[in-house]
């Protein structure tokens, strides 16, 4: 009976795992959400590459299983080829807040912009052209002012860090300007908090 050839294995599972490595990364870092062009490019490069790797890797094992060399590395090849493969394609619809506990405030607007809060923590997700970013961290509220736990000048020069509460709304503040669109509104559609009170 031939032993296993685990480097051959290895070898194989080598560029699959890299590949893995980085569609999860990306994943993680806007946690399940993309959009825009910016995610347009990014699913489309990884669609690319993923499909490259994946003919490449399945045909040359499917060609040694029918050649007899090398079967038993080659149908472990294969089957972690395609756990790989589910796991990829299942991380770009895993929702973003679905460890997130129930929400205690929720305020968005009709482009999908939305502001989530959970006793001292807050959830952000800032909808562009070019993608979607989602932001966490804490936050307090200073009379009618939520103020969100935000300190990177690169972020704040695009984002609000501030929310002023009038009426059923949150007002963006910006590092150097209120927002005057009422567009760029958040309407309040959840308040289990009494925040405004």
């Amino acid at each position: 009976m031939n032993k296993t050839n685990y480097n051959l294995i290895f070898k194989a599972i080598i560029p699959i795992g890299i590949l893995l490595f980085f569609i999860l990364l990306s994943e993680l870092k806007t946690e399940g959400d993309f959009g825009g062009l910016f995610g347009g490019f990014r699913t489309f490069f990884f669609f690319l590459v993923g499909i490259g790797i994946f003919l490449f890797t399945f045909f040359k094992n499917i060609y040694r299983i029918k050649k007899e060399q090398n079967v038993k590395e080659s149908k472990i090849i294969l089957i972690l080829l395609v756990i790989a493969t589910i796991i990829s394609i299942s991380s770009f619809f895993f929702p973003y807040d679905f460890f997130d506990r129930d929400p205690e405030f929720v305020a968005s607007d009709i482009i999908g912009n939305e502001l989530k809060l959970y006793n001292g923590d807050f959830v952000l997700k800032t909808r562009e052209i070019e993608w979607t970013t989602i932001r966490r961290g804490k936050y307090k509220v200073d009379s009618d002012t939520i103020k969100l736990d935000i300190d990177k000048e690169r972020y704040l020069s695009k984002r609000a860090m501030k929310y002023f509460i009038q009426g059923e709304y949150l007002i963006p503040i910006y590092k150097d300007k209120i927002e005057k669109d009422s567009i760029g509104f958040l309407k309040i559609i959840k308040d289990l908090k009494n925040i405004r009170d």
